[in-house]
Protein backbone atom coordinates (compact mmCIF):
# COMPACT_ATOMS: atom_id res chain seq x y z
CA UNK A 1 0.00 0.00 0.00
CA UNK A 2 3.14 2.16 0.62
CA UNK A 3 4.25 4.24 -1.97
CA UNK A 4 7.61 3.04 -4.31
CA UNK A 5 9.91 5.71 -2.64
CA UNK A 6 9.13 4.87 0.84
CA UNK A 7 8.40 1.21 0.75
CA UNK A 8 11.81 0.04 1.61
CA UNK A 9 12.43 2.57 4.12
CA UNK A 10 9.14 2.00 5.91
CA UNK A 11 9.94 -2.19 6.28
CA UNK A 12 12.91 -1.54 7.55
CA UNK A 13 11.66 0.68 10.23
CA UNK A 14 9.29 -1.62 11.53
CA UNK A 15 11.56 -4.77 11.49
CA UNK A 16 13.72 -2.13 13.66
CA UNK A 17 10.66 -1.29 15.55
CA UNK A 18 9.54 -5.12 16.16
CA UNK A 19 12.99 -6.12 16.98
CA UNK A 20 14.03 -3.58 19.44
CA UNK A 21 9.82 -2.68 20.92
CA UNK A 22 11.06 1.02 20.63
CA UNK A 23 9.98 3.96 18.28
CA UNK A 24 12.06 4.18 15.26
CA UNK A 25 12.40 7.43 13.22
CA UNK A 26 13.27 8.06 9.16
CA UNK A 27 13.95 11.46 8.47
CA UNK A 28 14.82 12.94 4.37
CA UNK A 29 12.94 9.95 2.55
CA UNK A 30 12.65 11.23 -0.88
CA UNK A 31 9.11 10.86 -2.58
CA UNK A 32 8.30 12.09 -5.98
CA UNK A 33 5.13 13.31 -7.34
CA UNK A 34 4.95 13.71 -10.72
CA UNK A 35 7.44 16.66 -11.90
CA UNK A 36 8.31 17.42 -7.60
CA UNK A 37 9.83 15.60 -5.16
CA UNK A 38 8.92 15.51 -1.01
CA UNK A 39 10.95 14.99 2.08
CA UNK A 40 9.08 12.42 4.03
CA UNK A 41 9.91 11.92 7.91
CA UNK A 42 8.07 8.37 9.02
CA UNK A 43 7.76 7.42 12.45
CA UNK A 44 7.26 4.14 13.96
CA UNK A 45 5.75 3.39 17.11
CA UNK A 46 5.06 0.04 19.13
CA UNK A 47 2.73 -0.06 21.71
CA UNK A 48 0.49 -3.23 23.05
CA UNK A 49 -3.07 -2.66 24.69
CA UNK A 50 -4.13 -3.61 28.15
CA UNK A 51 -6.39 -5.97 26.42
CA UNK A 52 -3.90 -7.62 24.27
CA UNK A 53 -0.97 -9.41 24.72
CA UNK A 54 0.11 -8.58 21.20
CA UNK A 55 2.14 -5.58 19.80
CA UNK A 56 1.06 -3.18 17.59
CA UNK A 57 2.80 -0.17 15.56
CA UNK A 58 1.53 3.25 14.93
CA UNK A 59 3.32 4.51 11.53
CA UNK A 60 3.12 8.40 11.09
CA UNK A 61 4.11 10.24 7.94
CA UNK A 62 5.13 14.08 8.04
CA UNK A 63 6.63 15.98 5.41
CA UNK A 64 9.90 17.75 6.30
CA UNK A 65 11.25 21.60 4.63
CA UNK A 66 14.42 20.92 2.39
CA UNK A 67 17.45 21.73 4.40
CA UNK A 68 19.39 24.80 2.95
CA UNK A 69 22.78 24.30 2.92
CA UNK A 70 25.39 27.77 1.33
CA UNK A 71 26.41 26.24 -1.11
CA UNK A 72 23.17 24.73 -2.51
CA UNK A 73 22.40 26.08 -6.00
CA UNK A 74 19.92 28.69 -6.36
CA UNK A 75 16.90 28.17 -8.79
CA UNK A 76 17.35 30.59 -11.71
CA UNK A 77 13.53 30.82 -12.47
CA UNK A 78 11.25 32.18 -9.58
CA UNK A 79 8.51 32.36 -11.85
CA UNK A 80 6.10 29.54 -12.33
CA UNK A 81 8.90 26.88 -13.54
CA UNK A 82 10.26 27.62 -10.03
CA UNK A 83 7.18 26.34 -8.30
CA UNK A 84 6.30 23.49 -10.32
CA UNK A 85 9.90 22.12 -10.32
CA UNK A 86 12.43 22.62 -7.21
CA UNK A 87 15.71 20.66 -7.64
CA UNK A 88 18.06 19.95 -4.93
CA UNK A 89 21.52 20.78 -5.27
CA UNK A 90 24.52 18.16 -5.78
CA UNK A 91 25.82 18.34 -2.32
CA UNK A 92 21.83 17.64 -1.10
CA UNK A 93 20.93 14.42 -3.75
CA UNK A 94 24.35 13.49 -1.62
CA UNK A 95 23.36 13.18 1.92
CA UNK A 96 20.08 11.86 0.61
CA UNK A 97 21.62 8.91 -0.92
CA UNK A 98 24.44 8.54 1.70
CA UNK A 99 21.21 8.40 4.09
CA UNK A 100 19.05 5.67 1.73
CA UNK A 101 22.54 3.64 1.20
CA UNK A 102 22.81 3.61 5.39
CA UNK A 103 19.59 2.51 5.44
CA UNK A 104 19.51 -0.15 2.66
CA UNK A 105 22.58 -1.43 4.53
CA UNK A 106 20.87 -1.48 8.10
CA UNK A 107 17.83 -2.89 6.26
CA UNK A 108 20.23 -5.55 4.77
CA UNK A 109 22.58 -6.11 8.32
CA UNK A 110 18.87 -6.76 9.47
CA UNK A 111 17.66 -9.36 6.67
CA UNK A 112 20.79 -11.16 7.22
CA UNK A 113 20.27 -11.89 10.88
CA UNK A 114 16.80 -12.73 10.51
CA UNK A 115 18.03 -15.16 8.02
CA UNK A 116 20.50 -16.32 10.45
CA UNK A 117 18.34 -16.58 12.82
CA UNK A 118 15.65 -18.50 10.56
CA UNK A 119 18.48 -20.94 9.51
CA UNK A 120 19.08 -21.73 12.96
CA UNK A 121 15.36 -22.62 13.86
CA UNK A 122 15.29 -24.61 10.74
CA UNK A 123 18.86 -26.68 11.76
CA UNK A 124 17.52 -27.37 15.36
CA UNK A 125 14.02 -28.10 13.63
CA UNK A 126 15.77 -30.60 11.50
CA UNK A 127 17.82 -32.39 14.05
CA UNK A 128 14.56 -32.66 15.82
CA UNK A 129 13.15 -34.58 13.20
CA UNK A 130 16.37 -36.92 12.72
CA UNK A 131 15.56 -37.52 15.96
CA UNK A 132 12.05 -38.27 15.97
CA UNK A 133 12.47 -40.47 12.83
CA UNK A 134 15.23 -42.51 14.88
CA UNK A 135 12.84 -42.71 17.33
CA UNK A 136 10.10 -43.74 14.96
CA UNK A 137 12.60 -46.22 13.50
CA UNK A 138 13.31 -47.89 16.45
CA UNK A 139 9.45 -48.13 17.78
CA UNK A 140 9.20 -49.80 14.50
CA UNK A 141 11.73 -52.36 14.94
CA UNK A 142 10.38 -53.14 18.71
CA UNK A 143 6.83 -53.07 16.67
CA UNK A 144 8.25 -55.83 14.45
CA UNK A 145 10.10 -57.89 16.97
CA UNK A 146 6.90 -57.71 18.78
CA UNK A 147 4.57 -58.86 16.02
CA UNK A 148 7.12 -61.63 15.22
CA UNK A 149 7.02 -62.79 19.02
CA UNK A 150 2.74 -62.79 18.65
CA UNK A 151 2.98 -64.22 15.25
CA UNK A 152 5.31 -67.00 17.36
CA UNK A 153 3.42 -67.42 20.44
CA UNK A 154 0.22 -67.81 17.78
CA UNK A 155 1.80 -70.76 16.15
CA UNK A 156 2.38 -72.18 19.58
CA UNK A 157 -1.06 -71.83 20.80
CA UNK A 158 -2.19 -73.45 17.24
CA UNK A 159 -0.31 -76.03 18.05
CA UNK A 160 -1.38 -76.65 21.72
CA UNK A 161 -5.37 -75.95 20.61
CA UNK A 162 -4.77 -78.78 17.98
CA UNK A 163 -3.00 -80.84 20.97
CA UNK A 164 -5.97 -80.18 23.24
CA UNK A 165 -8.71 -80.63 20.75
CA UNK A 166 -7.63 -84.32 20.13
CA UNK A 167 -6.92 -84.97 23.87
CA UNK A 168 -10.59 -83.73 24.11
CA UNK A 169 -11.81 -85.93 21.27
CA UNK A 170 -9.80 -89.15 23.26
CA UNK A 171 -11.28 -88.21 26.18
CA UNK A 172 -14.72 -88.14 25.29
CA UNK A 173 -13.92 -91.54 23.45
CA UNK A 174 -12.61 -92.96 26.85
CA UNK A 175 -15.57 -91.55 28.39
CA UNK A 176 -17.87 -92.74 26.64
CA UNK A 177 -15.85 -96.39 26.54
CA UNK A 178 -15.93 -96.65 30.11
CA UNK A 179 -19.42 -95.44 30.55
CA UNK A 180 -20.21 -98.77 28.05
CA UNK A 181 -18.29 -100.99 29.99
CA UNK A 182 -19.64 -99.87 33.20
CA UNK A 183 -22.87 -100.14 31.78
CA UNK A 184 -22.10 -103.40 30.43
CA UNK A 185 -20.82 -105.14 33.49
CA UNK A 186 -23.37 -106.83 35.74
CA UNK A 187 -21.55 -106.25 38.84
CA UNK A 188 -21.99 -103.47 41.19
CA UNK A 189 -19.04 -101.04 41.23
CA UNK A 190 -18.94 -97.65 43.28
CA UNK A 191 -16.25 -95.65 42.81
CA UNK A 192 -15.53 -92.68 44.94
CA UNK A 193 -13.48 -89.44 45.09
CA UNK A 194 -10.60 -88.91 48.22
CA UNK A 195 -13.63 -86.67 50.06
CA UNK A 196 -16.00 -89.90 49.28
CA UNK A 197 -18.26 -88.01 47.27
CA UNK A 198 -19.88 -89.98 44.31
CA UNK A 199 -17.76 -90.21 41.19
CA UNK A 200 -19.51 -93.14 39.20
CA UNK A 201 -21.16 -96.03 39.51
CA UNK A 202 -23.00 -99.16 37.34
CA UNK A 203 -26.58 -99.60 37.17
CA UNK A 204 -26.35 -102.51 39.66
CA UNK A 205 -24.86 -100.65 42.22
CA UNK A 206 -27.04 -98.03 42.15
CA UNK A 207 -30.06 -100.57 43.60
CA UNK A 208 -27.81 -101.19 46.06
CA UNK A 209 -26.83 -98.08 46.90
CA UNK A 210 -29.93 -96.18 46.50
CA UNK A 211 -28.29 -93.81 43.46
CA UNK A 212 -29.50 -91.91 40.73
CA UNK A 213 -28.12 -90.00 37.87
CA UNK A 214 -28.06 -86.70 40.04
CA UNK A 215 -26.04 -88.15 43.28
CA UNK A 216 -22.56 -88.04 41.12
CA UNK A 217 -20.61 -85.20 43.54
CA UNK A 218 -22.38 -86.14 46.64
CA UNK A 219 -21.13 -87.38 49.85
CA UNK A 220 -21.53 -91.08 50.40
CA UNK A 221 -22.97 -89.97 53.51
CA UNK A 222 -25.76 -88.42 52.44
CA UNK A 223 -27.07 -91.69 50.72
CA UNK A 224 -28.46 -94.02 52.50
CA UNK A 225 -27.39 -97.77 51.23
CA UNK A 226 -29.00 -101.45 51.31
CA UNK A 227 -25.73 -102.73 53.04
CA UNK A 228 -26.00 -104.56 56.82
CA UNK A 229 -22.88 -102.27 57.48
CA UNK A 230 -22.16 -100.10 60.20
CA UNK A 231 -18.72 -98.52 59.45
CA UNK A 232 -18.60 -98.55 55.71
CA UNK A 233 -17.26 -94.77 55.51
CA UNK A 234 -14.70 -95.81 57.70
CA UNK A 235 -13.48 -98.66 56.19
CA UNK A 236 -13.16 -96.93 53.17
CA UNK A 237 -11.32 -93.72 54.26
CA UNK A 238 -8.91 -96.50 55.81
CA UNK A 239 -8.09 -98.00 52.79
CA UNK A 240 -7.32 -94.90 50.72
CA UNK A 241 -4.76 -93.93 53.97
CA UNK A 242 -3.19 -97.27 54.49
CA UNK A 243 -3.33 -98.28 50.73
CA UNK A 244 -4.35 -102.20 51.80
CA UNK A 245 -7.24 -103.63 50.24
CA UNK A 246 -10.33 -104.76 52.56
CA UNK A 247 -12.56 -107.63 51.93
CA UNK A 248 -15.36 -109.26 54.08
CA UNK A 249 -18.81 -110.95 53.34
CA UNK A 250 -21.81 -108.68 54.04
CA UNK A 251 -25.59 -108.60 53.35
CA UNK A 252 -28.48 -106.40 52.35
CA UNK A 253 -31.38 -105.61 53.70
CA UNK A 254 -33.11 -108.60 51.69
CA UNK A 255 -30.51 -111.10 53.55
CA UNK A 256 -28.66 -111.28 49.90
CA UNK A 257 -25.00 -112.31 50.71
CA UNK A 258 -22.01 -110.01 48.67
CA UNK A 259 -18.56 -110.19 49.05
CA UNK A 260 -17.29 -106.82 49.63
CA UNK A 261 -14.05 -105.81 48.11
CA UNK A 262 -12.18 -101.97 48.84
CA UNK A 263 -9.27 -100.82 47.01
CA UNK A 264 -7.27 -97.44 46.28
CA UNK A 265 -8.05 -95.51 43.28
CA UNK A 266 -4.69 -94.71 41.60
CA UNK A 267 -4.20 -92.42 38.53
CA UNK A 268 -1.89 -93.01 35.79
CA UNK A 269 0.83 -90.98 37.17
CA UNK A 270 0.00 -93.88 40.31
CA UNK A 271 -1.21 -91.02 42.71
CA UNK A 272 -4.11 -91.81 44.59
CA UNK A 273 -7.68 -90.35 44.11
CA UNK A 274 -10.33 -92.31 45.77
CA UNK A 275 -11.58 -95.59 46.12
CA UNK A 276 -13.43 -98.19 44.19
CA UNK A 277 -15.95 -100.25 46.12
CA UNK A 278 -16.97 -103.53 44.36
CA UNK A 279 -19.58 -106.18 45.56
CA UNK A 280 -19.49 -109.89 44.40
CA UNK A 281 -22.28 -112.21 44.85
CA UNK A 282 -21.46 -114.90 46.67
CA UNK A 283 -25.48 -115.53 47.82
CA UNK A 284 -25.36 -118.55 45.69
CA UNK A 285 -22.25 -119.92 47.36
CA UNK A 286 -23.50 -119.00 50.84
CA UNK A 287 -26.85 -120.45 50.70
CA UNK A 288 -25.48 -123.83 48.93
CA UNK A 289 -22.70 -123.94 52.26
Amino acid sequence: MTKEGLRFELRNAIQQAKEQLASVRKEDLQLRESDRLRLVRVDVIPFKPFTDERHYFLILFEDTPFLEHSDSVEVRDRTNKSRQRQQLSLKQENILLKQELASTKEYLQSSIKEHQATNQNLKAANEEILSSNEELQSTNEELQTAKEEIQATNEELNTINDELQRRNVQSVQASNDLQNVLSSINIPILILESDLRVRRFTPVAARIFNLIPTDVGRPLSDIKHNLDIQNLEQEILEVISTLNLKAQEVQDQDGHWYDLRIRPYKTSDNKIDGAVVVLVDIDTIKTRA
